[in-house]
């Protein structure tokens, strides 16, 4: 009960904190429609889930030195492994 309590004035707290910052502003995104456009287009033509696939494979690819290395350092911080 004391700690719903508790919770309950920190949850209030920040409330009152984001009700401090400043609204953000309205931002027209007109430019994008000939994106969307587009994306829908080529929805028509290739399928997202083949799309995302062979981008995730190319971003993989791109980057399997940084990966690598990633997982190196991760291996390397485990005691007992070399």
């Amino acid at each position: 009960m004391i700690l719903e309590a508790l919770l309950t004035a920190i949850k209030y707290v920040l409330y009152g904190l984001i009700f401090l910052l400043p609204k953000m502003p309205t931002v027209r995104l007109d430019y994008l429609d000939g994106i969307f456009q587009l994306m829908s287009t080529a929805d028509l033509l290739i399928n997202v889930r083949v799309f995302g696939g062979c981008l995730v494979t190319l971003i993989v690819a791109m980057n399997i030195e940084l990966i690598w290395g990633v997982i190196m350092w991760v291996v390397r911080k485990l005691p007992g492994v070399n």
